[in-house]
């Protein structure tokens, strides 16, 4: 073939033919692109949904909002790696198929939004409201710092917004159905009694311990579980912010101009005055009435006097900036004591407001809350010197010095830690020790202590709290094999335990077969010297004497029935179902009001996702899984 081409080349028709065929190449790729050729995607196709499709870039700009906002949420940065732990990669590749696929069903169905109502939806949203309403600045400066245009957000939120239509149309009207409500309370608030007794497991700790032979079998049946885990010995550093604030003095006057400032707003109590409101239509009408009080009759006589023309609003306890209408508060709240105001002017009509309980104010002193606005400073400042201090360690560490003397030229102490993945110290014959507290609540410092190794120079792991912990590796003690002479003695614990929960069980499971055949419970709780109980109601989520095991099993016994579950001490419990009581469905119970819309939610997210699945059906679902493959390793 290549040599039909040279010879080709060597005249001009043979030339015409070859340009003429290197055009049709370069038109071909510049109308469809590069296409893999076991794939038919593009390079930079990550996905097609019918006639649209999704980019890689269009991948990368969700994945990384996304992540931006996760961090935000948790005030730290969050890795790649734990951005796909709590599988944020597939949830933006859903997000944009979904999005997609819904885009063109709106098309489909001919939904639209013009740009008034846009512009009302806008203007409504809170996230843009200033003091006096939208604020038009306000949302200039949020879309600039989440990287969107005017255009590109009004894009976005005219894609929502029929989104929304769509979900609202599939949902807005459904309700749960009765049988599922009535499910629900029978699960919910069925309660049952039981008859039941405990058998111990029985104390074998002094019969004679089983031959070498059979603990030689068991430990070869069991080798996995005797094994020491890895231990790793480490220097520890650990700077929190709580702990700088204990090292930063703050003075009386400072927290004293925190206190003149902040005083009113934070450490009073206003006023409560309990109110109730006649309001009139006229000014004429509420003289009429603050006569009839003036002459003595009581409030409560006018207020009923339905001729007097008064509408009548208990307020109850409030303060006056709590109130709607500032001229009807400043009435009310000018009265020295208990007693009816002079008729004013509302919003809504002239009204008379009778106080008749005053709960008066009150501010804390200084001196009761001086070492709690210090405790504050101290904290806000801990923030800045922990930066600062971080500097200083970092730069030691860079001169070359260990984590030791770089700690020591900043006055702090490093501890030393033995420690396993869990953050249990070394105990003997193979046994987790005690929990080492400070590691074991800071997962991020023990993952990078076991990432390390002897040697490296760690970088400074950032804590969830704001702070830093810093480490070095002394050494390492690999997970072994504990060998059977020592843990011999925790071997024939585990074989004693074995064979006392074997006993118990078979026991247990005798006496319940005997009381399915007719035998009286009480009899034989007796003749095993147990003590028979009479169980008050009980509900699913647990009675008193009863292990979370036995109340299950007893939800799972049918009325009359017989079982046995696992007790609290390591016994069985044996039991006879004796009742059941199921109260009647009543949807005005709080409990049942309040789950019908969780229900009512849950069956819609079902019903919209079950609409958007058959849509991508529909359409079509193709996805690059080399190109999907790639972007989550490199993300």
């Amino acid at each position: 073939m290549l040599d039909g081409l040279r010879v080709m080349s060597k005249n001009i028709f043979g030339r015409l033919i070859l340009a003429a065929f290197a055009a049709v190449i370069v038109v071909g790729f510049g109308l469809w692109g590069i296409r893999d050729m076991f794939t038919n995607f593009r390079a930079n196709q990550l996905a097609t949904v019918g006639d649209r499709e999704i980019t890689v870039q269009d991948y990368r700009n969700a994945y990384q909002t996304d992540l931006q906002r996760l961090q935000q949420q948790a005030r730290r940065a969050i890795t790649s790696q734990e951005a796909r732990q709590i599988g944020l990669d597939r949830q933006v590749l859903s997000e944009l198929v979904t999005g997609s696929a819904l885009d063109q069903d709106a098309r489909r169905l001919g939904l639209a939004l013009s740009d008034a109502d846009m512009a009302r939806i806008i203007r409504a949203d809170k996230t843009f409201a200033g003091p006096a309403g939208f604020d038009q600045a306000r949302m200039d400066q949020i879309l600039r710092q989440n990287g969107y245009s005017e255009t590109s957000f009004l894009r976005e939120q005219r894609q929502f917004a029929l989104r929304k239509q769509i979900g609202e149309a599939l949902t807005g009207g459904l309700k749960a159905p009765e049988v599922l409500l009535a499910a629900v309370n029978t699960y919910a608030n069925q309660t049952r009694t039981a008859d039941y007794f405990v058998l111990p497991a029985p104390d074998l700790s002094k019969t004679a311990p089983p031959p070498d032979d059979a603990v030689k079998a068991w430990y070869d049946l069991h080798k996995d579980i005797y094994r020491s885990p890895e231990y790793r010995a480490a220097n520890v550093l650990i700077v929190t912010p709580d702990a700088v604030a204990k090292t930063i003095a703050v003075s009386d006057d400072e927290a004293r101009k925190v206190y003149d400032r902040d005083a009113a707003r934070l450490y009073s109590t206003p006023e409560k005055r309990a109110l109730a409101l006649l309001t009139f239509a006229n000014a004429a009408d509420a003289a009429k009435a603050r006569a009839r009080i003036d002459a003595g009759e009581s409030f409560d006589q006018v207020a009923a006097d339905k001729s007097a023309g008064g509408v009548l609003a208990d307020i109850g306890e409030t303060t006056e900036g709590a109130m709607f209408d500032p001229a009807i508060a400043k009435a009310a709240f000018a009265l020295k004591q208990p007693g009816v105001a002079q008729p004013v002017a509302g919003k809504f009509g002239t009204v008379l407001a009778r106080v008749s309980r005053i709960e008066p104010g009150a501010t804390k002193s200084f001196d009761e809350v001086k070492d709690q606005i210090k405790a504050q400073l101290a904290n806000a400042q801990a923030r800045d010197a922990i930066q600062k201090l971080h500097d200083k360690i970092e730069d030691q560490r860079a001169a070359g010095k260990s984590l030791t003397d770089a700690a020591k030229a900043v006055g702090l102490t490093p501890q030393p830690y033995v420690t396993d993945a869990s953050g249990a110290g070394k105990g003997e014959a193979g046994q987790p020790g005690a929990r080492n507290a400070a590691l074991a609540g800071d997962p991020d410092l023990l993952k990078a202590i076991f990432a390390s190794d002897v040697g490296v120079d760690n970088d400074a792991v950032s804590r969830r709290d704001g702070g830093y912990d810093w480490f070095e590796i002394n050494s390492v003690q690999p997970s072994r094999q504990l060998p059977l002479d020592e843990i011999r003695p925790q071997i024939l614990k585990s074989m004693r335990d074995n064979e006392a929960q074997k006993q118990v069980a078979t026991k247990a499971n005798e006496l319940a077969r005997q009381i399915d055949a007719g035998q009286d419970t009480d009899k034989l709780a007796a003749a095993n010297g147990a003590a028979l109980v009479h169980s008050p109601p009980i509900r699913r989520s647990g009675a008193p004497g009863l292990s979370p095991a036995a109340v299950e099993q007893i939800f799972g016994a049918p009325v009359g029935g017989a079982g046995v579950a696992l007790a609290d001490n390591g016994g069985r419990v044996v039991f006879k179902v004796t009742g059941a009581t199921t109260p009647p469905l009543d949807m005005k119970n709080p409990a049942m009001a309040a789950i019908a819309p969780q229900l009512e939610s849950s069956l819609g997210d079902d019903v919209f996702t079950q609409y958007v699945s058959g849509l991508q059906t529909q359409l079509g679902l193709h996805l690059n899984q080399a190109a999907y493959a790639a972007i989550i390793g490199q993300e």
